[in-house]
């Protein structure tokens, strides 16, 4: 069995489980459908398993096919280390780095990989909008390489975690009110833009309100801070972030006011696999992430 095929073979079946089509998959690989198919066939015969319920098309996965999956997908990870690992060596980092960003993170992406990528011109980053649930699977499944998200608000698994910022909550308002700060339980009531309720900042929003005893109403829901945004410019209040508004600014006709009791915050860090092979673009970014807090 040669060790090229091999390797093909484990790129054809990852890509089969991502794309759930024959066809996808062989598009994504860059070969025929056939192609795509004999290869399969060809490693359910070198391991002795069938990997995949076929019918008139792709069906799933056999719960072996699953199983085995994960084992693929971490020998074609350690191969892209390998490789990146050796690049470094010779004197250049390089690669693709694929970073799962929980969208209230978003805004921030550019800040923290900027010094990297101006220091590794040959390291090209992919940054992909998941939720905190969805960046602990794909590290899992080897689908990212590290993620940005919260690190003290819901547990994170067996994961490394390494801080980057933390941000508190503000009220968005009408730039008439006087107030400097304003209580938790003075929102009960009013109706704001909210983040939607799978996201975890609005899981925080929610649980500090329950916790002052309010009850506000979520009277618009987006799943886009971009979105929230464009609504407070057009006078809609709501509770947002202060790393937002450091990056985007208050809208015109807008104030930001404090929330306190309880004054909250939560750290947003980067996460990784809990393993001694760390790929070399993730060290490199925790590494220049570590120099800018430094």
């Amino acid at each position: 069995m040669a060790p090229t095929m091999v390797l093909r073979q484990l790129e054809y079946l990852s890509a089969l489980a991502k794309e759930r089509h024959f066809g996808r998959a062989a598009a994504a690989c860059h070969v025929s459908q056939p192609a795509l198919s004999v290869a399969i066939r060809k490693l359910e015969a070198e391991l002795g398993v069938e990997l995949v319920h076929r019918d008139r098309r792709y069906d799933d996965l056999t719960p072996q096919g699953r199983e085995l999956l994960s084992w693929a997908r971490q020998a074609l990870a350690s191969v892209d280390g390998l490789s990146a690992e050796a690049a470094r060596l010779s004197g250049e980092l390089g690669g693709r780095l694929r970073l799962g960003v929980i969208p209230t993170a978003l805004p921030a992406v550019a800040e923290i990989a900027a010094p990297l990528l101006a220091a590794n011109p040959a390291i090209d980053l992919e940054v992909r909008s998941l939720s905190s649930i969805e960046i602990g699977a794909q590290l899992d499944s080897f689908g990212i390489d590290a993620g940005i998200t919260y690190l003290d608000n819901e547990p994170l698994g067996r994961l490394l975690a390494q801080p980057v910022y933390r941000e508190r909550y503000v009220f968005l308002t009408a730039e008439g009110t006087a107030t400097e700060s304003i209580p938790w339980r003075d929102l009960d009531g009013v109706s704001l833009c909210l983040l939607t309720p799978e996201m975890q900042n609005r899981r925080i929003v929610d649980a500090a309100l329950r916790e002052s005893g309010a009850t506000a109403r979520a009277r618009i829901e987006t799943a886009s801070i971009s979105a929230l945004l464009a609504f407070a410019r057009a006078g809609w209040s709501s509770v947002v972030s202060d790393t937002w508004l450091d990056l985007y600014g208050v809208p015109a006709g807008m104030r930001a006011v404090p929330l306190v009791e309880p004054d909250l915050s939560y750290t947003v860090g980067i996460v990784t696999r809990e393993t001694e092979l760390v790929p070399p673009a993730v060290k490199a970014l925790l590494d220049s992430v570590a120099a800018q807090a430094g």
